[in-house]
């Protein structure tokens, strides 16, 4: 009887989490061609018709991110077999299946590291996975960060496993390890970051619980020669980068204030009441609520992690807590200082990882409460924030809505007009939604065409594919509107890219200012001629 109570247990549990990732794949595929690509998806976009060649001997000199992702991009096309070009977002969904997959069997190993019971915490974590505003706005977008999410995550089951096997003859931790480490450092110029806090967690687990055991330290010592030596090639490709990126004006420094804001959304679940406002009006009641929202979110999570941190650490499992303690608040301090000493980075996207170690920590903290009502409450009460923020999402999330930008312009341009699109690279996702091989002839790029390398030396964005507007550059800007009835300037960040307003100074010599219209970031002006 008790064997069979508990295989009705277990088919239960896993047939809750079999709904459960069902339905955040159905959310996921339901919405995935519902929002536009923007810029950074109409990058994907255009990487993944370049040859493997290019992508990994080529591409690094103009792109900040590593080749493995457009490489894998490239090839899930091939598995496609899908000629509209908008299929990129699928390889996210994916992606993300596997996350889930990934850290449930973390979740679930630690628990069991801890000697605690641990369906519990696996399939709480895995909604937090699943239904996490921000993981799902990342699992139906065309760029890599679920693909560091996923490494990231297989690189913790690697840790947990080395943990759990306390030094033994199986190899099969390291083995995991040293995948998900490498390939963590091949899904993003910062995955050093997370990887170093890994390598420095097993340096903690030598010395505090293995007391220096010299067999240990041979396995971390050739782990990581190994992992250095076949990112040495990224290393390379960073320093190179690294000397347009401090160039560039692209990234605000980051103060304490900001910095705190960042550590709110993205810890205190932030970003699941970031859109309410927007998706539900600009009310006061909804304001004031949303505020209460994050507020009331905040302070349980900040307890709950403390209140887990405090019973790892009375299970004396020391390297475990480091662990946490690195991944959770190290990591955004470091992040921090690199922007202040160095290049200014994306602080929101560098720290996203850290929610992967987050949610098993909350997942292993809300199961140490020994009062199983108390723990229901609990799950309830995130389920129903999460579900919250996740609509707002799902109804406000839209960046940059390109479909709509040319379908306008496809009905308003006539044959002797100009289209100039500043920078560059907004021909990238434009060209995605252009039908017309007319309105395609008429679209230019200023002041040159994407990829514009070597064309100047002022890169507002840290590369020099998407060069700004220099004074020099009024004679490229007369000759496109040469002869031209009317000019549409499409602008995305005038003030970084065009500083000194040359475009619409070169413009009002000929053309007069004559409508405008507003899509978000994204602006489109007429232009008649006088």
């Amino acid at each position: 009887m008790h064997d069979q109570g508990g295989q009705a247990k277990q088919f239960w549990h896993y047939g809750f989490l079999a709904v459960v990732i069902v339905i955040s794949l159905s959310i996921k595929i339901i919405h995935e061609g519902a929002l536009p690509y923007w810029l950074d998806e109409g990058y994907t976009a255009w990487f993944a018709k370049l040859s493997f060649r290019e992508i990994w001997f080529w591409l690094p000199e103009v792109e900040a991110h590593p080749p493995l992702y457009y490489s894998l991009v490239k090839l899930w096309g091939l598995i496609e077999a899908d000629d509209t070009g908008l299929w990129h977002r699928s390889l996210s969904i994916i992606l993300s299946f596997l996350l889930v997959v990934c850290s449930y069997f973390s979740t679930k190993n630690t628990a069991s590291y801890l000697q605690t019971e641990g369906n519990g915490a696996a399939l709480f974590n895995s909604v937090l996975i699943c239904f996490s505003p921000v993981l799902v706005w990342y699992s139906i977008e065309a760029r890599p960060y679920i693909l560091l999410f996923l490494t990231y995550s297989l690189a913790i089951l690697g840790l947990v496993s080395i943990f759990s096997d306390d030094d033994r003859s199986t190899l099969k931790g390291w083995a995991i390890f040293a995948v998900g480490t490498l390939l963590t450092n091949w899904s993003h110029h910062l995955g050093g970051i997370f990887t170093a806090v890994l390598f420095l967690s097993l340096a903690a687990h030598w010395a505090l619980e293995l007391k220096f055991r010299r067999g240990f330290l041979l396995k971390l010592l050739l782990c990581f020669v190994l992992v250095l030596a076949l990112s040495t090639p990224l290393i390379i490709q960073i320093a190179r980068q690294v000397i347009h990126w401090e160039a560039s004006s692209w990234v605000a420094e980051p103060t304490i204030t900001s910095f705190t804001q960042i550590m709110r959304r993205i810890f205190g679940f932030g970003y699941t009441d970031k859109l309410i406002d927007t998706a539900f009006g600009p009310y006061t009641i909804i304001h004031t609520g949303r505020l209460v929202l994050g507020l009331a979110t905040a302070l349980l999570s900040v307890a709950l992690v403390l209140f887990g941190l405090y019973q790892i650490i009375r299970r004396k499992a020391y390297s475990l807590a480091c662990f946490f303690l690195l991944s959770c608040f190290a990591v955004p301090v470091v992040s921090f200082a690199i922007s202040l000493l160095g290049p200014n980075i994306f602080l929101e996207r560098t720290l996203l990882p850290g929610l992967i170690p987050y949610f098993m920590l909350l997942s292993l903290a809300i199961e140490f409460l020994r009062s199983r009502l108390l723990r229901n409450i609990i799950k309830i009460f995130y389920v129903a924030v999460l579900l919250v923020g996740l609509v707002a999402m799902l109804r406000s999330g839209e960046k940059e809505p390109w479909d709509e930008i040319m379908a306008s312009l496809a009905t308003q341009t006539r044959g002797n007009d100009v289209v100039l699109l500043m920078p560059n690279d907004l021909y990238l996702p434009s060209s995605l939604y252009i039908f017309d091989p007319d309105l395609a002839e008429r679209i230019k790029s200023v002041p040159a065409k994407y990829p514009a390398v070597k064309y100047s030396n002022f890169y507002p964005d840290g590369f020099p594919a998407v060069p700004g507007v220099r004074a020099e550059d009024a004679q490229v800007i007369r000759d496109l509107v040469d002869g031209k009835d009317r000019v549409f300037l499409v602008t995305r960040q005038p003030a970084l890219f065009d500083p000194k307003g040359v475009t619409r100074r070169t413009l009002g010599e000929q053309f007069t200012p004559a409508e405008e219209q507003v899509w978000d970031n994204i602006r489109v002006e007429r232009f008649d001629r006088n």
